[in-house]
């Protein structure tokens, strides 16, 4: 049992929670402000309406209890001896204090004389008064009825008649006096003072509105932007900036904070873009450039084969293809180590690079191997270009750590202006060359055998 109440009491929390996340901030505050002044003045209203109704009814009660207990004693004489004049001055009395209406019965019930507007209250109701009571509430009236009682005589009379019961002792009803008196009274005075709490609980709710109204504006205002903001980052826009305009110190710090954190998280995906864009670079550079020598490497030297083969077809443009491999590399690989190896490579494709004009491509396509593609270059300045390279690594002087070495270089030569071959059918044809130059002798160039003339 003790679980399942507090699964209950569990679900209703959690529905009220749901219930306060759905609404609005400003209405919130504002509820929470004007709530308890509204739950505080109906309370009032409750325990003060309880305590006012017991009070009025009981003055009213008290005020009519009071006159027709007075009224009967008075009306004695007039009742045993029907004497009309004095219960005519009598009902003038109760007139003068607010009986709306007043009837005298005789010791059988019936009517005696009456004043005022028509009465309320059966006859039965009130003869079987015994004492001073309310006998009914009706018609905005309440009714008043006190039996009229003679005189107890005393107890020697008593002693001669013979009887000294309590009962002879007792007082004799010869009568009833009853009163009416205004319940509206009662009744209007309950509606003014509900009528003045609602106006005093409407000028309470005025007064407390308007500040409500603008704590709650300067609450929700800062935080609705705030989250438009976030939203906004959340998509992307990492430039968005809130003004500072917050009333409280602590919304104006969490503004400032939220700017001072918007502009660090767009420095750094500033900063980290243009990280990527250097290593996007990089890598684009390192994907078709040789770390050592900083040459085109083979990719990009197939690459570019491509282009002038398909150049050749269309435009005519016709160049040459020169495949280069040192001579006696592996010598100062051997004697010096492969650092002295790469550093003989970077010189030669230093003056590689030097020697050739703009638009021709100096690539190391792998080992020391070199590639040249000469673009729209004749036979024979292809070959003069061939020549000069060779007799300019051929007189190259390599120093390392007091040793000098020469080395040479083997060149095959082959012209790009077949258009019925592939860039595989030129690269072969151009390795053959070089091949062809190797065992010839070295250090020299050999043009390829089927090479069409221009």
């Amino acid at each position: 049992m003790r679980k399942r109440l507090s699964g209950r009491g569990h679900g209703v929390g959690t529905t009220e929670l749901k219930l306060l996340s759905r609404t609005p901030l400003a209405h919130g505050v504002m509820l929470l402000v004007i709530a308890p002044l509204l739950l505080f003045g109906a309370a009032v209203c409750v325990l003060y309406l309880v305590n006012v109704d017991r009070s009025l009814e009981h003055g009213v009660r008290e005020r009519g209890l009071a006159l027709v207990s007075i009224l009967a004693p008075a009306a004695e004489s007039s009742v045993v001896t029907g004497g009309t004049d004095d219960l005519a001055r009598l009902f003038d009395v109760a007139a003068n204090h607010g009986v709306l209406a007043s009837a005298v019965y005789d010791q059988r019930g019936a009517l005696i004389a009456t004043r005022g507007r028509g009465l309320v209250a059966e006859p039965a109701l009130i003869v079987a008064a015994t004492h001073a009571q309310v006998v009914t509430s009706a018609q905005g009236r309440l009714g008043f009825a006190a039996p009229v009682q003679t005189v107890p005589r005393p107890a020697a009379l008593m002693l001669e008649v013979g009887t000294r019961d309590e009962a002879a002792q007792a007082a004799l009803t010869v009568g009833w006096v009853y009163i009416e008196l205004d319940g509206q009274a009662f009744e209007a005075a309950q509606r003014v003072f509900i009528a003045t709490v609602l106006l005093i609980m409407a000028g309470l709710l005025i007064l407390i509105a308007v500040p409500s109204v603008r704590l709650a504006r300067g609450i929700s205002a800062p935080l609705e932007r705030l989250a438009d903001a976030v939203r906004r980052m959340a998509a992307g826009d990492v430039g968005v900036r809130i003004p500072v305009e917050a009333s409280s110190r602590e919304l104006t710090e969490l503004e400032q904070g939220f700017n001072s954190m918007a502009s660090s998280i767009a420095e750094s995906q500033r900063t980290l873009q243009r990280k990527v864009e250097e290593a996007t670079g990089l890598l684009a550079y390192q994907a078709v450039h040789d770390p050592l020598t900083g040459l085109p490497n083979r990719r990009a030297f197939e690459t570019a084969l491509e282009a002038a083969v398909a150049g050749s077809r269309r435009a005519s443009d016709h160049g040459s293809l020169c495949f280069i491999d040192l001579d006696y590399f592996k010598n100062v690989n051997d004697a010096c180590g492969h650092a002295a190896g790469d550093a003989l490579l970077r010189a030669v494709g230093t003056l590689l690079a030097q020697r050739l004009r703009a638009q021709d491509v100096v690539c190391r396509i792998g080992g020391d191997e070199f590639a040249l593609i000469l673009r729209g270059c004749s036979r024979e300045d292809s070959r003069r270009i061939a020549d000069s390279l060779q007799h300019a690594l051929a007189s190259m002087q390599f120093e390392w750590k007091g040793m000098q070495f020469r080395i040479g270089a083997s060149l095959g030569l082959v012209r790009i202006d077949d258009p019925a071959k592939q860039p595989a059918d030129l690269l072969n044809t151009a390795d053959a060359a070089c091949y062809a130059a190797k065992r010839n002798g070295r250090n020299r160039v050999v043009e390829s055998p089927d090479t069409c003339l221009a």
